[in-house]
């Protein structure tokens, strides 16, 4: 058990591998299958690690000064665990989300002290379904914040300190929790940093390691398949953006 932390900051990571004994009998298979339980990071979800890894890589590189705004386009999970990280940290921290996605998820980066930005989502775009046109506009909106407040954008999609926390945390969790038994990894992808990451850092451990990303049925622009479904229902991921920095 781990000694008392000095912030909430501190409580990333490590979180719990868990088997899925009862699925597998379900579904009349043979093996293991394992379950990060990143929902028991602070903010809920893996992206906190990619927040605090933006954020520390920034600091060291001296990118993000004392006291300066931090600015970032979410569909929540990444602005609850940059909220988290900025408020213990010192920096405001403005999230820049679509009105299609959920109105709880602006109130919890609310609660945690950020402002929101809501951006009106493309003509004809389905309430609570963000396309990788909707997208666009809320990066347009998060680029004109970032220059008009002389900000630093946190661009999960690009800053190496989203795939470096994965590579240098969810990784080594993995293989170390499973007694290094791991022969296939499944990540669903939004930025692409944590499926970047891990199968980084689990190849070295084991070359042989199988890693699969999984995408929205209709939506698999990573796959390189024609998107036919851009207004899927699954938030924080399937954007439908073949472009992922992290996966080429």
């Amino acid at each position: 058990m781990r000694a008392v932390m000095d912030s909430v900051v501190d409580a990333i990571g490590d979180t719990p591998l868990v088997r899925l004994d009862r699925l597998t009998r379900h579904l009349g298979v043979s093996g293991t299958i394992l379950a990060k339980l990143d929902y028991l990071n602070p903010g809920f979800s893996k992206k906190d690690r990619a927040a605090l890894g933006i954020i520390e890589e920034a600091e060291r590189a001296g990118t993000l000064k004392s006291g300066q705004t931090v600015v970032e386009l979410t569909s929540g999970n990444m602005g609850t665990g940059l909220a988290i990280v900025c408020g213990i940290r010192g920096y405001p921290f403005i999230a820049v989300m679509s009105k299609g996605n959920s109105e709880e998820r602006a109130r919890m980066m609310r609660a945690l002290g950020a402002e929101v930005v809501l951006v009106d989502q493309l003509p004809g775009s389905v309430p609570g379904q963000v396309s990788g046109g909707d997208l666009e506009l809320v990066d347009r909106e998060a680029k004109r914040i970032t220059g008009e407040r002389g900000a630093f954008r946190a661009d999960q999609f690009h800053r190496d300190g989203n795939w470096l926390a994965h590579y240098q945390t969810t990784g080594p969790e993995l293989w170390e929790q499973s007694g290094g038994t791991v022969d296939a990894f499944v990540d669903f992808i939004g930025s692409g940093g944590s499926y970047a990451g891990v199968t980084k850092a689990l190849k070295e451990r084991s070359p042989a390691v199988r890693c699969y990303v999984v995408e929205p049925a209709g939506a698999a622009a990573a796959a390189g398949e024609v998107v036919s479904r851009p207004d899927h229902p699954i938030q924080g991921g399937g954007y439908s953006m073949a472009e992922l920095a992290f996966l080429r």
